[in-house]
């Protein structure tokens, strides 16, 4: 694969160039306005099309594998195939040229497989233990999926043979009936809090155990929310794990994952992919530094929170033919 980028003063005279320099199967990985003004172009393309007399160089043992390729049905699901997932999920293109390079030195002739261990070598994966020997405050913004996703948490940990004690203080309509409902379908003990201070008084008199916390819904970009969260979870001497929701954009997921891991957050869980068609949002927390715990996929309570793999995170960028569609 090789990686150029083009400039002009129109995309249509940049274009033209890009294939006539890397000819017709070229992908385009970002557009984007020039520094300087007009427009700037990066594309990519397999190091067979870049030109005849590149073409003629290739080795034997190089054709002789993509022949193997194409015999098995491979060759849509090499680089060309990422780069175009990654563009389509709108991923930053810091991330994108990382993810493509590390593809190309790690290629195996199947994308999936070789999208898994870039994403290993780039990003972390720490999903959230059973009894994680410290309590685990959920935080992210109104809507993200925190409740559920603290129920499939608590779920997964009965599941195994722990019992975890549910806390919410979250104290908007509904929120604490929500989660005492989730408790009572669950069998297992709740509380609910309204502050720091009740939430202190509540750990100080609860017996050793795993303690599973939803706060509020804050807006990241506030300060003033990431303060009060701040109060929460320093009240609780609890670990923050933020949770995100798939289908926002990579930005935004991105920024707001950087300051909530400004206030503590290590690790983070990715909800509604089920609703998300483009995640580029699943990649913008990893390079916030976050690492993935676990992926959600489905509304239901006992199914759908998974560990958050390497494999799992590449296939939901690759093994959903809506973008291919689209391309």
């Amino acid at each position: 694969m090789r990686l150029r980028t083009f400039s002009g003063q129109t995309l249509a005279s940049v274009m033209a160039e890009v294939r006539r320099e890397l000819g017709p199967d070229a992908v385009i990985i970002t557009t984007t306005d020039a520094p300087g003004g007009g427009v700037e172009v990066r594309a990519a393309a397999e190091r067979g099309a870049v030109s005849p007399k590149a073409e003629a160089a290739e080795t034997a043992l190089q054709r002789r594998d993509r022949k193997r390729q194409r015999d098995r049905g491979d060759e849509a699901d090499g680089i060309n195939r990422i780069a175009r997932a990654l563009c389509w999920h709108e991923i930053s293109e810091t991330a994108a040229e990382a993810l493509i390079e590390s593809c190309v030195t790690l290629e195996d002739g199947e994308a999936t497989a070789t999208l898994a261990r870039a994403l290993d070598q780039r990003y972390g994966v720490h999903p959230v233990e059973a009894d994680p020997g410290r309590a685990i405050l959920l935080a992210g913004a109104a809507g993200s999926g925190k409740s559920s996703a603290m129920a499939k948490l608590a779920a997964r940990a009965v599941r195994q043979g722990v019992i975890p004690v549910l806390v919410s203080a979250d104290m908007r309509a509904g929120a604490k009936e929500q989660m005492s409902a989730y408790a009572k379908a669950l069998n297992l003990d709740f509380e609910a809090v309204e502050g720091p201070r009740e939430l202190a008084a509540l750990m100080a008199r609860l017996p050793a155990g795993p303690v599973l916390i939803d706060s509020p819904g804050i807006n990241p970009f506030e300060l003033d929310d990431l303060d009060d969260l701040t109060d929460l979870a320093n009240a609780a001497d609890a670990e923050v794990v933020a949770v995100c929701e798939a289908g926002s954009t990579a930005g935004d997921a991105e920024d707001a994952a950087a300051l909530l891991a400004s206030v503590g957050a290590g690790r983070a869980i990715i909800t509604k992919l089920d609703t998300a068609r483009r995640r580029g949002a699943m990649i913008g927390v990893g390079e916030a530094g976050l690492a993935f715990a676990h992926i959600s996929a489905s509304p239901f309570i006992g199914a759908g929170l998974a560990p958050a793999t390497a494999l799992r995170l590449a296939r939901a960028l690759l093994e959903d033919d809506g973008w291919e569609a689209e391309i």
